[in-house]
């Protein structure tokens, strides 16, 4: 058999965006958890509640219009860690419903993996160490013009408003170029990508005033910032659809992002130069630690008792070995 028709068959390694992000982050990190295949057993809320909300919409697109919401809200019920985090996921999801259920766009395909030649920007040669991959949250198609967009969903916890810095940094951000590509591969003429960003409602279920902190009034009644039962389900719910139905634009915002080819360029390399950073560190055998990236937002990396030797690996309460590194893709790559 003709040599290069054998090499074209060997499937390479794959990078994908989250591998990217996360040696660009800290390559002792990246070692540990796309090398080593080791993942927390923990999953920190903001990462739980993200994971929530895709599988809502991910239901939302895939059912009839007329029962999109039903689907969502279903979808996530097995998956929600308790009655309030359902609550707070249903009321996002009522939200999107109501904002978005009118657009006219169609959909092709949902949750679409993809595999492309990570290319050389300065000769468009392909690599021959790695390929990309990754997943498209929805393909669909914009009725007004026929055009066919990439839909990528998001949850934040930042200002997502028009001109905040969230929609700055995607000017530079090259995982959507990453995502362009895959399409392409994937066989879809692209004219963007739909950036659809849900914020995180900063606001919690209101807990009873402990006994030792409670105040009264003369009247024997607690003071009326105090409480005396924990908040309901239902009570937070009441609570919360208040909040976004006054807002709708701090918790819904939708852009399209397009990529100029100066910036496809631009994207290419980093993620080019980033891929040969990843090589070099496996070559040398060495990840260096970044320090400054052990607590991020407020939150300590999961790593961070590996690295400051007070854990270990082996210690199945905190760490588990996963056989796939990418878990996002469907197959072992």
């Amino acid at each position: 058999m003709n040599n290069a028709v054998v090499a074209a068959r060997v499937r390479l390694p794959v990078l994908t965006n989250s591998e990217v992000r996360t040696f660009r982050r800290c390559a002792r990190e990246h070692h540990l958890a796309y090398e080593l295949g080791y993942r927390s057993v923990s999953k920190s809320e903001a990462l739980r509640f993200g994971s929530l909300i895709h599988v809502g919409l991910e239901a939302w697109w895939l059912a009839d219009d007329g029962r999109r919401l039903d689907a969502a809200i279903d979808a996530v019920g097995p998956h929600a860690e308790d009655e309030y985090e359902l609550v707070r996921a249903g009321v996002l999801l009522q939200g999107y419903d109501a904002r978005w259920h009118n657009e006219p766009l169609a959909m092709i395909a949902v949750e679409r993996e993809f595999r492309a030649p990570l290319l050389n920007p300065a000769t468009g040669a392909p690599s021959r160490t790695y390929e990309l991959a990754g997943k498209l949250d929805v393909i669909v198609r914009d009725l007004r013009d026929g055009l066919i967009y990439i839909v990528e969903h998001k949850t934040s916890a930042e200002d997502i408003g028009a001109g905040s810095q969230y929609w700055q940094r995607l000017q530079i951000d090259p995982q959507i170029s990453t995502y362009f590509a895959g399409a392409k591969a994937a066989g879809y003429d692209v004219a963007g990508c739909v950036y659809d960003v849900i914020g995180k409602p900063g606001l919690r279920p209101a807990k009873a005033t402990p006994l030792e902190c409670r105040k009264f009034t003369k009247q024997g009644h607690l003071y009326a910032n105090q409480r005396e039962h924990d908040e309901t389900p239902e009570e937070f719910r009441a609570r919360l659809v208040d909040a976004v139905a006054a807002e709708p634009d701090r918790y819904y915002q939708r852009g399209t992002v397009v990529r100029l080819e100066a910036e496809e360029r631009d994207a290419a390399f980093d993620v080019w130069q980033t891929a040969r950073l990843i090589r070099e560190a496996q070559v040398a055998e060495r990840w260096p630690r970044n320090p400054d990236a052990c607590v991020r937002w407020g939150r300590e990396c999961a790593f961070f008792p590996i690295c400051t030797s007070v854990a270990s690996l082996d210690d199945t309460t905190l760490y588990r070995k996963t056989a796939n590194v990418h878990e996002e893709l469907s197959e072992v790559a």
